[in-house]
């Protein structure tokens, strides 16, 4: 007996579906140690959106599998890196505030910069740098009402991006933009 807690994910991960999606995360698996052998980043990693062969023969586990691909990757990064990546991530840890001031010395302490880079990144469609740039702005400049709308943009742009695929982003983008969501049904 197969339960679930969510509609969407009880009626996407059916009993039919968890054969296939045991094979094509088996190979997902294996490509991704694969990647880090080879150094590969979890961007990177992400950016392949591999698809298993074995998906044509099981087409019940293909939304499942797609709905949990990325989170799967990530996971397995974190398991199979340490705290230094091969990109140096990790080797130097920089936090928020430090990457803001950063940000900030580059825009040369102006809001106004900050909102045309955020600007220039939402028309190219590259929502998560925006957010990541818009919410260094805020913390630096936390009264430009400009860098707040665009970044409540940003966020509607990425729940309109994950509402159908990816329920728990869908959610966190949600609860950060402060919409109130109800039962789906």
């Amino acid at each position: 007996m197969l339960i679930h807690g969510h509609i969407t994910l009880t009626e996407n991960f059916t009993a039919e579906a968890v054969p296939g999606l045991l094979l094509a995360l088996t190979e997902l698996r294996d490509q991704v140690v694969a990647g880090l052998g080879r150094g590969m980043t979890l961007a990177a990693l992400l950016d392949a959106s591999y698809l298993p062969e074995v998906l044509r023969e099981h087409p019940k586990a293909v939304v499942p599998y797609t709905v949990i691909r990325d989170h799967f990757v990530q996971r397995l990064h974190r398991q199979h890196t340490g705290y230094w990546q091969a990109d140096g991530q990790g080797l130097e840890p920089v936090g928020a505030a430090d990457r803001a001031a950063a940000f900030d010395l580059l825009a040369g302490g102006r809001p106004d910069r900050f909102a045309a880079a955020a600007r220039t990144l939402l028309q190219r469609r590259d929502h998560a740098l925006a957010l990541e740039l818009l919410t260094a702005g805020l913390a630096r400049h936390p009264d430009a009402t400009e860098l707040t709308g665009l970044r409540q943009q940003v966020l509607y742009r990425l729940m309109e991006r994950h509402q159908v695929q990816d329920p728990f982003r869908f959610l966190v983008y949600g609860e950060q933009a402060g919409v109130e969501i109800g039962p789906t049904r």
